[in-house]
């Protein structure tokens, strides 16, 4: 991946960040706006996530997925089933591959180079009307990432995206906490103010940002999980 590094992007601690939450939580419908160098940590970490899944899988056909003596998946096994033959985990990759730095253009090389490119998919147009064009059902991706200078324009890209977002899923969004613009968008999500100045309704998400607080620009990251319609079930009393 060092072709698709630029310093001035700052998102070399952003792209392990991304695979390992793509990792925990198994995301499987992936939609990054801004490609580069985070697209390929995304299609690792989607890649292995499958053969992780396939390997889980397998254990459990032969009956060996089980902790003493208790059954240890869940009901959630069936969605890898055949996934390294014909995977259904994707990333989408917007990018209009105007920006000056842009390294958009090189990644799609880089993933066929890496053995990656079978889960991607690359559309070059504008962040703000592509998912309109491509998704024809809401609620229906797991991550999105955006990774685009959309600076006082958050609001609006927040209230045209969101509804794609799937019950569980995330919205994370690049730089977002030392600059006044996104800033300001983000105390008001913090703070409940509602569609009318979030975009979002304040009752459907939980909201975490993070500092790279060594870094001036392109420093920080914010996670919001759409709660609405979604809860984490109870398998245990202490475990």
């Amino acid at each position: 991946v060092e072709p698709l590094y630029n310093p001035h992007m700052g998102v070399e601690n952003a792209g392990p960040l991304l695979y390992s939450l793509v990792r925990f939580a198994k995301c499987r419908n992936v939609v990054e706006v801004g490609a580069g160098y985070t697209t390929l940590f995304l299609l690792q970490a989607l890649k292995d996530n499958d053969e992780e899944m396939q390997r889980v899988v397998n254990l459990d056909m032969e009956g060996q997925l089980r902790l003493l003596d208790y059954p240890f998946g869940t009901p959630r096994l069936s969605e890898w089933s055949g996934s390294t033959t014909n995977p259904s985990s994707s990333l989408l990759c917007i990018d209009n591959c105007e920006h000056q730095r842009e390294t958009a253009s090189g990644a799609v090389g880089v993933a066929r180079t890496l053995g990656l490119d079978s889960y991607l998919q690359f559309l070059k147009g504008d962040a703000f009307d592509a998912l309109d064009t491509h998704f024809s059902s809401v609620e229906s991706i797991d991550l999105l990432w955006c990774d685009f200078g959309v600076g006082s324009r958050m609001k609006e890209y927040a209230s045209n995206v969101w509804k794609y977002v799937a019950p569980g899923g995330f919205l994370v969004c690049h730089s977002t906490l030392t600059n006044q613009r996104t800033r300001e968008w983000l105390e008001a999500v913090r703070h409940r103010k509602g569609v009318e100045e979030t975009g979002i309704p304040d009752e459907e998400y939980a909201e975490l940002s993070l500092l790279e607080p060594h870094k001036r620009f392109q420093n920080s990251m914010t996670i919001l999980q759409k709660r609405v319609g979604f809860s984490e079930p109870l398998y245990s009393e202490y475990a």
